[in-house]
């Protein structure tokens, strides 16, 4: 497999989000045909996994062969309570979001990437580009979290302006507390 492709493989595994041709090949610094040559490639020599591809963008999904187990281990996920650490990230992500994992780290005071995955694979909260910082993302509920709490948006949610303010007030008096030290 050519260096191209396999790069184009390394981006869509790291990344983890569907790219455009147009980032691919911004990305890569190639040419448009020499991208697609390559993404064609990848998808006749992957296995397990396959390439995606609806012209616009490229995507890794499952493959036939592992959608079954696939299935079984999404299905065990989805049977368990988001418990404690769920309802603290739900939590941070409606009252003070969109937040990236390191905000949703710093108020929970626990690393939250598990917890994060969760949620995003029960459809509970999404990734978003963060538009300070291309490196990273940041989580917002879905329709489908907003949905099953009865509320059309965030600020619908109970008592939402007073505890966004009180979190506000309190990370502000920790970080200041933290500078200080």
């Amino acid at each position: 497999m050519s260096d191209l492709a396999h790069k184009i493989e390394a981006l869509l595994f790291a990344l983890g989000r569907p790219l455009s041709r147009k980032e691919l090949t911004k990305m890569l610094s190639a040419e448009e045909a020499t991208v697609s040559a390559a993404i064609v490639e990848l998808q006749e020599h992957l296995q397990g996994i396959v390439v995606v591809d609806d012209g616009s963008e490229v995507e890794l999904r499952v493959g036939p062969t592992a959608s079954e187990l696939i299935e079984k281990v999404r299905k065990e996920e989805y049977s368990r309570d988001i418990g404690k650490a769920g309802l603290e990230a739900l939590s941070a992500v409606l009252y003070r979001g969109p937040l990236t994992r390191s905000e949703i780290d710093f108020i929970r005071g626990v690393n939250s990437s598990q917890t994060l995955r969760t949620l995003t694979l029960r459809g509970l909260v999404r990734k978003i580009p963060n538009p300070k910082d291309e490196r990273s993302f940041l989580y917002e509920p879905t329709t489908e979290l907003l949905a099953e709490l009865g509320v059309s948006r965030p600020q619908d949610l109970p008592d939402y302006s007073d505890i966004k303010q009180k979190l506000q007030a309190l990370e502000e008096a920790y970080r200041q507390k933290q500078s200080e030290s």
